[in-house]
C-alpha cells in the first residue's frame, strides 16, 4: 500500500492549477457575425477555456463585437472577470485586421505593450506583441508575440518574426516568449523542406509545441498545420504541460457546416504549470497516473459499471 499512498499523492500533486494559453483565427470577425445567437455561444464557450485568448481576423473598426463579446463571456460563468486588450487595424490595403487579446483579470494583467516597428513592411499585419503577469514565481512574466501571415508570403514573414523575437529579447530583456497564431505553416503555403530552413527551426532554444503532424483545420477534407504555438525559454518550455488544437465541433456536437459558420480553424493552446519549480520535468499526467492507479485499487473500490 506504501506504492499506492505514493501514486496517490503525485496524481493529487498533478492537478497543480495550470494557466492556458490559446490563440483563434477567428475568420473575419465582425459585429454582424457575432451577432448571431450560434456565433456567439460557441465563441464564448471557446474563450471560457483560455487565461489569455488571441484572436485574430478581427475586422471590426469599431471594437463592437469584442465590446460583444466581453459582455457574453463576463455573464456566462464565474470563470472571469474579462478584459481585452486590442491592436490598431492592420494591413496595407483596404482589407485591416486586429488582434485582440482577451485575458482573466484575476490571473493575469498586461504589463506592456507595442506594435512591432516593421520598418522594411515585411508583415501584412505585423506582431502586436505583450507581456503579461502569470501567477506563478517560478515564471512571473510572460511575452507573447501573435502573427497572422498572410498565405502569399508565409516564409518571409516567419523568417521575419526571428528578428520580431530578437526585438522583443532586447526591449524587455527577456526570452522567455510564446510566439503563436495562424502562420499558414503548412500543405501549400510552405514545403516542409522550407520551413525547416526557417532560423525559428535552426536556431536552438525554439520548441514548436503544435507539432507538423496536427491538424488545425475544420475541414475533413484537409490536413494541415496551419496554426502553431512556439515556445522559447527555459523555464517557459519547463513548465509547458499540454499543447494541442482544440476540436470544437466534437467537444460541442457541431456538425462541419455548423462549425464552419465559427471559423475554418480550430484554436490551438497551450497549458503552463504553475507549480513550484523542481529542477525536473513535469511528472505524469492525471490520466497515466490514474491508469497506474486503478489496477491498485480493492475490488470494491473499483469505477462502478
Amino acid at each position: 500500500m506504501h506504492l499506492l499512498a505514493a501514486l496517490l499523492l503525485l496524481f493529487l500533486a498533478s492537478g497543480a492549477e495550470a494557466f492556458r494559453i490559446c490563440a483563434f483565427n477567428a475568420q473575419r470577425l465582425t459585429l454582424s457575425k457575432m451577432a448571431r445567437e450560434h456565433v456567439m455561444d460557441t465563441l464564448v464557450r471557446i474563450v471560457a477555456r483560455c487565461d489569455v485568448m488571441v484572436l485574430q481576423e478581427v475586422v471590426d473598426s469599431s471594437d463592437g463585437a469584442i465590446k460583444l463579446l466581453l459582455r457574453e463571456l463576463n455573464r456566462f460563468d464565474d470563470s472571469g472577470p474579462y478584459e481585452y486588450l486590442s491592436s490598431p487595424l492592420l494591413g496595407r490595403s483596404t482589407y485591416m485586421e486586429k488582434y485582440v487579446y482577451i485575458y482573466r483579470t484575476h490571473k493575469t494583467k498586461v504589463l506592456g505593450q507595442y506594435v512591432y516597428n516593421d520598418k522594411d513592411d515585411l508583415f501584412a499585419r505585423e506582431p502586436f506583441v505583450a507581456q503579461f503577469a502569470l501567477p506563478s514565481k517560478v515564471l512571473p512574466s510572460l511575452v507573447l508575440i501573435p502573427l497572422h501571415t498572410t498565405p502569399k508570403a508565409v516564409e518571409k514573414e516567419l523568417g521575419a518574426l526571428y528578428d520580431v523575437f530578437l526585438d522583443v529579447s532586447q526591449q524587455w530583456q527577456s526570452e522567455e516568449v510564446i510566439l503563436l497564431g495562424d502562420f499558414n505553416a503548412d500543405c501549400a503555403s510552405l514545403s516542409k523542406k522550407r520551413l525547416g530552413e526557417l532560423m525559428l527551426r535552426t536556431q536552438p532554444g525554439f520548441h514548436w509545441a503544435i507539432g507538423d503532424g496536427e491538424d488545425t483545420t475544420v475541414r475533413a477534407s484537409t490536413h494541415c498545420a496551419y496554426d502553431r504555438i512556439v515556445l522559447h525559454g527555459e523555464r517557459c518550455q519547463q513548465l509547458l504541460r499540454v499543447a494541442a488544437a482544440f476540436d470544437f465541433p466534437k467537444s460541442f456536437l457541431l456538425s462541419e457546416l455548423e462549425a464552419l459558420n465559427i471559423s475554418d480553424h480550430y484554436p490551438v493552446e497551450v497549458e503552463l504549470s504553475t507549480a513550484a519549480h523542481t529542477g525536473q520535468p513535469l511528472g505524469p499526467s492525471p490520466l497515466l497516473l490514474l491508469s497506474l492507479l486503478l489496477p491498485l485499487l480493492p475490488p470494491q473500490l473499483g469505477p462502478v459499471a
